[in-house]
């Protein structure tokens, strides 16, 4: 029996729809360009509470505004539970956290970020922690 002709067209168009559906699913480029640089103070850092400032650029070298960032600190082997701190605008493109290491040895920051269009980021940078003095 050969197939009705509405049949045909109406598997063309949901094929149509299906296309436009995935394409529409992708992630949004919009975290590509976004720069970040971080400091750590005390330098070296030492096992107690540290302050991280991030400085965060978007694609054309301005600091960017209006972001909503979460730190997770992580050693580098396992068995320890991670740190999780907000940081807050301190200045237009400049974040800033207090975490506290309760450890020695290397460690993870995973940079959560949010940007003001609701795109989501993520970063990451390593830092050696060394004993408190004593």
């Amino acid at each position: 029996m050969p197939p009705r002709k509405g049949i045909r067209g109406t598997k063309i168009v949901c094929l149509c729809l299906l296309c436009f559906l995935v394409a529409g699913c992708r992630d949004r480029p919009s975290g590509i360009g976004v720069s970040l640089s971080s400091e750590i103070a005390p330098q070296p850092p030492r096992v107690g509470v540290v302050t991280i400032t991030l400085r965060v650029m978007d694609a054309s070298g301005e600091p960017l505004r209006g972001a909503r960032m979460k730190l997770e600190g992580n050693m580098s082997h396992a068995g320890m539970t991670p740190v999780f701190v907000d940081a807050a605008e301190v200045e237009p493109g400049r974040y800033r956290a207090n975490m506290e290491l309760s450890m020695a040895g290397d460690w993870i920051v995973l940079v959560h970020l949010t940007l003001p269009d609701g795109a989501k980021v993520e970063r990451q940078f390593k830092t050696t922690v060394l004993n408190a003095e004593v």
